[in-house]
């Protein structure tokens, strides 16, 4: 049920930064492409979120029965370091997804700023954001 409502989440943040995108006005485009951003951050960590009893990472709780993979075999499914056989069954998340997000965010957040300042002068410059009459006054 979980991956049901978080598919739809990201649906609807998605289709709601399309419909900005598609709007007239420069700040509403702007924050469709923020929209749209942090819908494919939402999907990428997402997609880092698994269940089972193997977890990517190595911790300090690890027992004597504890099996140990340190090489990747893909013909099964696995990339190493993983450690089987002393966590309970519950959701992990994959460390990397999340370190991969966290620079999308802040890219993310630098191209939003510097697309608010251009919005901000373009807005200064010729008095409106409104991307018909920006073509008009253009030429």
């Amino acid at each position: 049920m979980t991956e049901v409502f978080t598919a739809l989440t990201i649906s609807l943040v998605f289709g709601i930064g399309i419909y900005m995108i598609l709007r007239r006005d420069i700040m509403k485009i702007a924050v469709g492409f923020s929209l749209i951003s942090h819908a494919i951050n939402l999907t990428i960590v997402t997609s880092g979120i698994f269940t089972g009893t193997l977890v990517p990472i190595l911790t300090e709780t690890i027992n004597e029965h504890a099996g140990f993979i340190f090489t990747d075999d893909f013909a099964n499914g696995i990339l190493a370091p993983i450690v089987t056989g002393f966590t309970e069954n519950g959701s992990f998340v994959d460390p990397l997804t999340q370190a991969l997000v966290l620079t999308a965010i802040v890219i993310s957040f630098a191209t939003t700023a510097i697309l608010l300042t251009l919005a901000y002068r373009i807005s200064e410059e010729y008095g409106t954001t409104d991307v018909d009459e920006l073509r008009r006054l253009h030429g």
